[in-house]
């Protein structure tokens, strides 16, 4: 089985032969939405970690992003999120939209909590 970097390292080899037009058409990314996976992977048993705030999100984006990239992998899913940019979602040796990646885990992962009504934690507390 490949190793997180070797996965990552063929991802950007794919990337950097896609054109811009290709690269326009990836869907999500940002801290805000690295949030919204985040609470997405908790509610359906993909991550044990409550999520974490907007602000703590970006205080602590190593962290929270680490976590979230082993959620969606827990979905079958290679996730690279990006701080700035827009996140890679990729199943199946190939790059799919945001919304496939939530449509997969929706219709494959039974929703377990409601975050919604959580209290929101920081990722070291």
């Amino acid at each position: 089985m490949a190793t997180r970097e070797e996965k990552l390292k063929k991802i950007n080899d794919a990337l950097e032969q896609m054109s811009d037009e290709e690269l326009s058409m990836v869907a999500g990314g940002t801290k805000s939405e690295t949030e919204k996976d985040n609470e997405l992977l908790y509610d359906h048993g993909l991550m044990d970690s409550r999520p974490a705030g907007s602000t703590s999100t970006g205080i602590f984006w190593i962290t929270v992003s680490a976590e979230v990239d082993a959620g969606w992998s827990k979905a079958g899913i290679t996730c690279v999120t990006k701080l700035g940019s827009n996140n890679l979602y990729f199943m199946d040796g190939r790059q799919i939209s945001r919304d496939e990646a939530y449509k997969h885990v929706i219709t494959n992962f039974k929703k377990v909590r409601d975050s919604s009504k959580e209290y929101r934690r920081t990722p070291l507390g």
